[in-house]
């Protein structure tokens, strides 16, 4: 009888080998093609990532890397690329520019058309990227309220709380005049005082004051609150301005007139003349929705908004009104609450303002060509993005007479093509760096694209004038921002968790 032969058992080692091996090998494809977890480093996307050196807090994000294998970027999704000019740097930035338009900022709103013949739009955002975009200017638990009594004797205000008797009025901050694009807008409570102090001392030592950040006025706004009406109530209402626009955000109370509708009432307060016509006003325009007054005692969720040049009005989360209105050149902006009759409770009153897009560098329109696409930082005043990206090219002949280039990122720190005497260099930890050897020939330093640091004597050598660069090709798009999930502070109240928009 044939005996069967023995199994031969793997060494120990051989099977932990493999083990290990199989790990990485799936790490790695993984890794590569599914996802990946990245630390933000920067504040561009603040207060959306968090990547801050003063507060010591950088997000890290879970990169969906599959999604574009089947699939190009959509506007407004937040995408990870490498830089087109530094192939080794990986950015993290907003899509905001599509394939074959041009777009331009302006007012502090984002403007498309599809062609030169074309009229220009104001991108219109979606409510869930609206929901990490919108900064809070207040508060959570503010020491000393915001809102001031205009008129009414009978009111009293608390924090984000104000209690109205009567008829009257309240504003937010009345002494400013107007609501700007402050710094920390957006932030944690617990990370504003650090941020403030900073900015403070950053604003200190800039001469212009149109350099300074937080300067620009700020027009799109939106207020939330819940609300409560009295029996005797005729109206409230939340006043927007934008220059000399006034947008009044009327609801009727129990007491109104039966068959009254929510209202949204658009006011110029600025004369106009046409031809030899004598000056004046443009006629008021009024927007109505379906019969409605609030019931006594109810409470009700408010909210309404001037974005992107469209009003909206809002109830327990239901759209009653939206009204289109002209762009806005004056941003200068305010907030007030007004009552008729008996009284109302605002509560837990929230103001956030929108991103506010300053040019940084731009000097008018940016054609997008096909396959390409255009970002930008949601923290529009500290962001290096495709608003300031510059292209400079190297020329140069060698010895055997032949023209050769390359092309590279032009920016000034550390500089490229370097400028700097090559002592100044060495004790700024300049690289590339611009000097003379030791037989006294001067040498240009200049890193290319590719991340590659090469010398080249200026006889026979020169840098081009640099060139806007503000697009990203899409083959260097390696995936979107899903979620952030780190850090955690307990301690602080701060956490960061939740999936991107």
């Amino acid at each position: 009888m044939r005996k069967k032969k023995k199994d031969k058992k793997k060494h120990p080692w051989r099977e932990n080998l493999e083990a290990i091996t199989m790990a990485i090998a799936v790490a790695l494809l993984f890794k590569t093609f599914i996802l990946e977890v990245s630390k933000i480093p920067s504040g561009s996307m603040q207060p959306t990532l968090m990547g801050s050196a003063i507060t010591g807090v950088n997000d890290r994000v879970l990169v969906d890397k599959l999604s574009f294998q089947f699939r190009d970027p959509k506007r407004f999704e937040i995408v990870v690329f490498k830089h087109p000019l530094e192939r080794s740097r990986v950015m993290v930035k907003r899509l905001v520019g599509m394939p074959n338009e041009e777009f331009r900022i302006e007012h502090g709103d984002l403007w498309t058309r599809p062609g030169p013949d074309a009229e220009w739009t104001v991108l219109q955002r979606p409510d869930s990227v609206m929901d990490e975009m919108w900064k809070r200017i207040d508060r959570n638990d503010p020491t000393r309220s915001s809102w001031e009594l205009a008129s009414g004797d009978a009111w009293r205000i608390s924090g984000r709380n104000v209690t109205a008797r009567g008829n009257g009025r309240a504003r937010f901050r009345p002494n400013e005049r107007s609501i700007r694009d402050t710094y920390v807008d957006g932030y944690h409570d617990s990370l504003r005082a650090e941020i403030s102090s900073a900015i403070k001392q950053r604003n200190d030592g800039i001469g212009d004051p149109e350099k300074k950040i937080g300067v620009q006025h700020v027009g799109d706004l939106k207020l939330e609150c819940d609300l409560t009406v009295l029996p005797g109530t005729e109206h409230v209402a939340v006043v927007l301005t934008e220059g000399v626009r006034t947008y009044e955000f009327k609801l009727p109370g129990p007491a109104a007139e039966a068959g009254a509708t929510p209202e949204i009432r658009v006011r110029d307060s600025e004369l106009y003349s046409g031809g030899d016509a004598a000056p004046a006003r443009r006629p008021e325009r009024i927007e109505q929705a379906a019969p409605l007054r609030l019931e006594a005692k109810e409470s009700y969720d408010l909210s309404v908004r001037n974005l992107d040049d469209r009003l909206r009005l809002d109830l327990d989360g239901e759209t009653l009104l939206e009204v289109d209105v002209d762009p806005a050149v004056d941003q200068r902006s305010s907030v007030s609450l007004v009552v008729r009759g008996d009284g109302a409770d605002f509560e837990d009153l929230h103001l956030y303002r929108d991103v506010h897009y300053l040019l940084q560098g731009m000097r008018g329109p940016i054609e997008i060509p096909a396959g390409h696409y255009f970002m930008l930082g949601d923290n529009t005043q500290d962001s290096a993005d495709g608003r300031q990206w510059q292209v400079v090219r190297m020329e140069w002949t060698d010895a055997d007479g032949v023209e050769h280039s390359a092309r590279g990122n032009h920016r000034p720190q550390p500089p490229n093509p370097s400028r700097a005497t090559a002592a100044l260099g060495r004790a700024q930890g300049l690289n590339p760096i611009y000097g003379e050897d030791s037989k006294g020939v001067a040498y240009y330093g200049f890193r290319d694209e590719w991340g590659n640091h090469d010398w080249f004597p200026r006889e026979g050598s020169a840098p081009g004038l640099p060139a806007p660069a503000p697009v990203v090709p899409r083959h260097l798009i390696q995936g979107r921002a899903l979620a952030v999930f780190w850090p955690l502070k307990p301690h602080e109240g701060l956490w960061r968790l939740g999936w991107l928009h």
